[in-house]
């Protein structure tokens, strides 16, 4: 495997509302892959998947390509709704300005329930910890390891920051990544960040992106949350997961929110989605914060990603919560989807000999600028803001358990805007398949 590496690049994402877009060129091939930090492994549709699901969407040929190198090892990834099968291969990829020589991959010939199409994608770059990888080590290693061998320690790095669509507006902001180096667009040295060491159980290897949670905010209220259930940790942790539309929580948490947030019926349950929705003007002030008790940041929430207009329903009077109810995750306890993460600009930092692997959050959302950009687009919410007498009390036990095994592995939420919480399910419970190497 050889790599060429231009230290520090910039590769803009595309935003369709529910995942974020990178072009990747895999041989003579271009393709738009999800971003996700949420998985670790590349896999695209080839010519040889012709089910409904891969259909109009630009697929891999094996015809045209001079580069490629079939290992014959299967790929099978099942997820709670949806899979993908396909073969192991090596190939020539470029991201950006790096590229990369007999780089990993797999060949999807069959897909079910993704809905390629309703987004135009045609895989998914996985940007996680290696350990989660659905292709075995011994078949090769990931982008990221590949892109990480190549810089120092200090450029070992990649950040995002993720825009916001207006509906109402028909406005964007921009979307990128940038690989080995900092948007000097948005800070002028890390000092500007505050960095926390990813969360990981003791003797055990880095899997996802995650930090704890040490709170969550409505209108200054704190929610109680679920004792985590993930083995070591004091406080709820969270997956900073870029292929997740939403923030994803238990059941009993999800359903506390909503019901401070609900004031004169202006929340409801919809039992056929199986989805929270509240009325399209109403604001609150959320905030999450992340890090460890003591040494934690806060990021406030736009309140455009906590009531999400772009998946409104009737007649665009009930909108989307951007917080749902999942207790099938078993990565984390909480997933931090795009509607957290477009409110920071986040660095992942790899491990060196000297410190644990980093997480660096800038806070980029101003609530009292957001509020008002909320309600100059939506109109002034005629509902007071949630009040509570007292302390809400802590939600029960979750008897959910947490699956620790190596096939524990993130996804990601695709699909047209009807179907946008399917994917959510599937991610937390991915069963991989893969054979060992002869």
């Amino acid at each position: 495997m050889n790599t060429s590496i231009t230290q520090g690049i910039r590769i803009p994402l595309r935003n369709v509302d529910v995942a974020y877009l990178l072009r990747l060129d895999i041989g003579d091939h271009e393709f738009w892959v999800v971003f996700d930090t949420g998985s670790a492994d590349l896999w695209v549709v080839s010519t040889d998947c012709n089910t409904a699901d891969c259909q109009d969407v630009p697929k891999y040929s094996q015809a045209e390509s001079h580069t490629l190198s079939l290992s014959g090892e299967p790929f099978k990834l099942n997820y709670l709704s949806g899979s993908v099968v396909g073969t192991v291969g090596t190939e020539t990829i470029e991201l950006g300005s790096y590229q990369i020589v007999s780089q990993t991959f797999a060949l999807a010939n069959q897909t079910t329930g993704l809905d390629l199409a309703g987004m135009g994608n045609s895989g998914i770059l996985g940007l996680a910890f290696p350990s989660i990888a659905a292709i075995q080590p011994t078949l090769g290693t990931t982008v990221l390891e590949n892109v990480f061998d190549h810089l120092s320690d200090e450029h070992r790095l990649f950040a995002y920051t993720l825009g916001r669509n207006n509906v109402e507006t028909g406005t964007s902001s921009d979307s990128s990544v940038t690989i080995g180096t900092l948007d000097s667009s948005i800070v002028n040295d890390s000092n500007q960040l505050s960095f926390f060491p990813v969360f990981r159980t003791s003797h055990s290897p880095y899997d996802f992106w995650k930090l704890p949670i040490q709170s969550i905010t409505i209108n200054s209220l704190s929610l109680p949350l679920s004792r985590s259930l993930v083995p070591g940790a004091i406080s709820p942790i969270g997956v900073l997961d870029t292929g997740t539309t939403f923030i994803l929580g238990p059941a009993v948490d999800v359903e506390a929110f909503w019901n401070t947030v609900n004031v004169g019926n202006s929340v409801r349950f919809n039992k056929d989605s199986q989805r929270w929705e509240v009325r399209c003007d109403r604001a609150v002030d959320v905030r999450v914060k992340l890090g460890e008790e003591g040494n934690a940041l806060e990021i406030p929430l736009h309140p455009e990603d906590v009531n999400v207009s772009w998946d409104s329903v009737d007649g665009d009077s009930w909108c989307t919560g951007g917080l749902q109810a999942n207790d099938g995750v078993n990565s984390g306890d909480w997933i931090l989807g795009d509607s957290f993460l477009r409110n920071a600009y986040v660095v992942h930092q790899a491990a060196s000999s000297t410190r644990p692997a980093l997480i660096g959050l800038l806070n980029m959302t101003d609530p009292q600028t957001a509020l008002l950009d909320f309600q100059k687009a939506r109109g002034q919410d005629p509902l007071p803001i949630s009040s509570v007498s007292g302390q809400l009390s802590r939600p029960q036990t979750r008897v959910v358990g947490i699956a620790v095994a190596v096939c524990v592995v993130g996804g990601l939420v695709i699909g047209v805007i009807a179907a946008v919480f399917y994917g959510s399910r599937r991610r937390s419970q991915r069963m991989v398949e893969q054979n060992s190497t002869v």
